[in-house]
This record gives C-alpha cells, sequence and structure tokens, in this order.
C-alpha cells in the first residue's frame, strides 16, 4: 500500500489557475485557449497528488522555498511562480508533473 501524497501548496495554486481558467471560458464560451489551459493545468495537478518519483523533487522545492522564506525572497518566488502558471496551457507547456516541478525549481533556483 502507498502513502498518500503529502499536501503541497503548489497542487492548491494549479487548482486555482484551473478554476480561473474556467471562470474565462465561462465569460466567453469561445475561449478555446482557456479551456485546454484548465484541462492541462488540473491534468498537471492530478498528476502531483497521485506523487510517483517525485519525492526528490518536491524535498528538492521545499529546501529552495525555506530558504527563500529565510531570506525574504520567497514573496518573489510567489509571484514568478504564480505568472508561470497563468502562462501554462498558452505559452509554456510542461509535459508532466515533473517538468512542472523543475520549472518551479527554476524560479526558485534564480532567486537564490
Amino acid at each position: 500500500m502507498t502513502e498518500p501524497a503529502p499536501d503541497h501548496p503548489e497542487i492548491d495554486e494549479l487548482e486555482r489557475t484551473a478554476a480561473w481558467r474556467l471562470r474565462l471560458v465561462d465569460a466567453d464560451p469561445r475561449d478555446a485557449a482557456s479551456r485546454a489551459a484548465a484541462v492541462r493545468l488540473q491534468a498537471l495537478a492530478d498528476e502531483l497528488r497521485d506523487g510517483a518519483g517525485l519525492v526528490p523533487l518536491w524535498t528538492e522545492l521545499r529546501s529552495l522555498c525555506n530558504w527563500l522564506a529565510e531570506s525574504d525572497a520567497i514573496s518573489d518566488y510567489g509571484e514568478l511562480a504564480a505568472a508561470y502558471r497563468t502562462r501554462i496551457g498558452i505559452a509554456e507547456h510542461p509535459e508532466n508533473g515533473t517538468a512542472y516541478l523543475r520549472a518551479l525549481l527554476a524560479i526558485a533556483n534564480s532567486l537564490v
């Protein structure tokens, strides 16, 4: 039996961004880009929640975020990560959860 994946705020943020994209579709049902982005964002969240094989990446991201919090750069990271999420499905296309976590790691490392 496998352990359930721990909660990660990054997963919740993906789902919030997917919900935002769906609100854009509600406002304009012809917005196919937002519809596709919402599907992609939710698929990433689902994959990350499953968590298979991602523990090392989560550990590294958590360590970097802890360091950023100590150096007062965590808000910069949060803003950059949020901007990245809004581009998923439009200008950014991480192929899977691993690619998404690696992108977050790159953002965090850019602030170190």
